[in-house]
């Protein structure tokens, strides 16, 4: 998962930065599971060689110097509720739409 996608399914899309202090902050978190854009390591030296041994320990493959997202990128569900509460409330009808008097569009009844 790359910073941007953590930071959206915490609802605060634009926020990657904000990713990026919370990993630094907190040794509980999975750090070495986060990337850059495109699979990027974006740590340098000892730090990035070490963020991609641990995901090569747990069979991560990678293209050059990046990994292959095809193939390992998480994309999180988000709940309904939390859809809604996004987007203003606001909830796409799946009923379809009536033509006056009870009747659905193209019938009678």
């Amino acid at each position: 998962m790359t910073y941007g996608g953590v930071a959206r399914a915490a609802g605060l899309p634009g926020s990657a930065r904000l990713t990026v202090r919370a990993l630094r902050t907190s040794s509980e978190l999975p750090w070495h599971r986060v990337v850059a854009s495109g699979g990027r390591i974006a740590l340098g030296g000892e730090d990035g060689a070490e963020q991609r041994l641990r995901l090569e320990i747990e069979g991560v493959a990678f293209r050059g110097g990046r990994v292959r997202m095809d193939l390992h990128e998480w994309h999180v569900r988000t709940p309904p509720r939390l859809r809604a509460e996004r987007t203003g409330g606001r909830r796409r009808s799946l009923r379809r739409s009536t033509g006056g008097a009870g009747t659905v569009r193209g019938r009678t009844g």
